[in-house]
């Protein structure tokens, strides 16, 4: 009977270690930094570090103690500096080189690719490889000559098709025209955020018609 005892207590022993590693390890990070499908860390790391600041801004504003309020403002400065270094470190390390997109625009160009250039902890800038598939002509002349410039409008969106920022973006060519169908070039553009993107799924590029409903 004593022997059936200790084994049963060192069975539920075992489970309980064996139960607490696994709570320890749960979400792949001991420090408590949340993780995008897509974008890693990079939210959070952006949110983390604006939540200091505007505790730092909330700090300054109340002060009435002028040494004090040159030192808040110092910090959050320096806690502004090292945010970008940061995030900068982060992309380095983790370049995010394939960000899920959806192409419902019937634009004269499809998007092939779009990754991510840069980010601080306001804005979060893209660039997107496309493919010209007709001619980009402007809207006026007779007959119109080709287009210098060409644009696409993006939003962030969840899984549910929620968009995550208040307002669309505008991605702009890189380079000036003519752009020719078959012609391989790029767009470049940013969103609000990136603090915002923590439940991230995908960009939407949408119709200018659906673009200046947003704006």
């Amino acid at each position: 009977m004593k022997t059936t005892t200790k084994s049963l207590t060192f069975l539920i022993s075992g489970i309980i270690i064996v139960i607490a590693f696994l709570l320890s390890g749960c979400g792949g990070s001991s420090s408590g930094t949340n993780s995008n499908q897509y974008l890693g860390q990079l939210p959070d790391i952006a949110k983390k570090y604006l939540e200091k600041i505007d505790n730092k801004k909330k700090e300054l504003q109340a002060s009435t103690d002028l040494e004090k309020a040159f030192k808040l403002s110092k910090e959050a400065k320096i806690l502004g500096k090292e945010a970008d270094v940061k995030i900068a470190e982060y992309l380095a390390g983790h370049p995010i080189l394939n960000i899920p997109f959806e192409q419902k625009a019937d634009y004269r160009f499809k998007i092939k690719k779009v990754r991510i250039e840069r980010s601080s902890t306001l804005r979060i800038h893209f660039i997107a490889n496309v493919l010209i598939t007709k001619d980009i002509l402007n809207s006026w002349g007779n007959p119109p000559g080709f287009s210098n410039h060409f644009f696409a409008y993006v939003k962030a969106v969840d899984k549910e098709g929620n968009s995550l920022t208040r307002r669309y973006s505008v991605f702009g060519s890189r380079g000036r025209g003519p752009f020719k169908a078959n012609m391989e070039t790029e767009l470049y553009g940013s969103l609000n955020g990136p603090a915002n993107l923590a439940n991230f799924d995908k960009l939407v590029f949408v119709s200018r018609e659906d673009y200046n409903k947003k704006r």
